[in-house]
């Protein structure tokens, strides 16, 4: 009976270790995560919100705290009613894809961190709450006022997707970066709209 109980304690012990390594595994891994994401469709115009889940490993922190900015791009594509995008690209040269940068940078000086959106910036205290301020999209028009017109019922839907756009990378860096795998990049995820009430 002691040895039984002795082999079951082990055998939790290490069940134990297991799981708090592959938790502190888990905890270093870098990656892009959707948690949520809304289309809404409005008098002909197409807005999005969208939150990611950001997080980065000790490489891309590093180059953060070396100085060197983190370019993101949030990317959308309309992808239906197919017809529909493929006969205005053709008729008018409707683009049916969108792109949103976000810059993340660290600032030595006051110890703070920055996530840019074209020309407004935030500062955040800390990495962690500068990587959740990173991964929000509030009411992104996709496609501006006027510009989409429902016709046969049909629903608007696109894709979604956000990385790391290593090109926007220092070019020495880019060039070090050769078999390194700095990929940083979230599932493509199909986002639906729906009508404004």
């Amino acid at each position: 009976m002691g040895f039984f109980t002795r082999c079951c304690t082990r055998l939790r012990l290490s069940l134990l270790a297991l799981l708090a390594g592959l938790l502190m595994a888990q905890a270093g891994a870098a990656g892009i995560r959707l948690e949520s994401a809304a289309g809404l469709e409005s008098e002909g115009r197409l807005a999005l919100d969208a939150r990611y889940v950001v997080s980065l490993d000790a490489v891309h922190e590093n180059a953060l705290l070396a100085g060197v900015p983190l370019v993101f791009a949030v990317e959308f594509t309309l992808t239906k009613p197919r017809w529909y995008w493929a006969w205005r690209r053709m008729a008018d040269w409707f683009n049916p894809t969108a792109r949103i940068e976000y810059k993340l940078s660290y600032h030595a000086l006051t110890r703070s961190y920055r996530v840019g959106v074209g020309t407004l910036y935030q500062s955040y205290d800390t990495l962690s709450e500068a990587l959740r301020g990173l991964g929000v999209v509030r009411d992104w028009q996709v496609a501006e006022r006027g510009s989409v017109t429902r016709k046969l019922d049909s629903r608007f839907a696109g894709e979604l997707t956000m990385r790391l756009d290593t090109s926007r990378l220092p070019k020495p860096l880019q060039l070090s970066l050769l078999g390194d795998d700095w990929t940083l990049e979230s599932a493509t995820t199909a986002v639906e709209f729906g009508e404004a009430k």
